[in-house]
């Protein structure tokens, strides 16, 4: 692996593991109606997929992208219905074991 996509997977790896231990406290804020920390974790989870995408088309990492798309869309979809009490669960009970799989699934090599 060159040193540039090494250096990318271990930043996954980095985003991976801070994105599912924010989910507790941005779920905890959004019970609290408020939505802030939910657009920061937003924003870094579209690097996220950004950078899985990369990951994927290089055989870096493997990860079920239909259910992971299938995920994603249920959850943008609530989002922009406001429901964000399901938007708590599915960051918490769908999103978030997802993501801790993910990171123990990826080795240091």
């Amino acid at each position: 692996m060159d040193t540039n996509l090494y250096e990318l997977k271990d930043s996954f790896k980095q985003l991976t593991k801070n994105l599912s231990d924010r989910i507790d406290s941005v779920c905890e804020n959004i019970k609290n109606r408020e939505s802030e920390n939910l657009q920061y974790w937003f924003e870094d989870f579209s690097v996220f997929t950004e950078v899985a995408i990369i990951l994927i088309s290089h055989n870096i990492i493997d990860l079920e992208v239909d259910s992971f798309n299938e995920k994603v869309e249920i959850l943008l979809d609530k989002v922009e219905d406001k429901d964000y009490l399901f938007v708590a669960d599915i960051l918490k009970f769908e999103l978030k074991p997802l993501l801790i799989y993910l990171d123990g699934c990826m080795t240091n090599d």
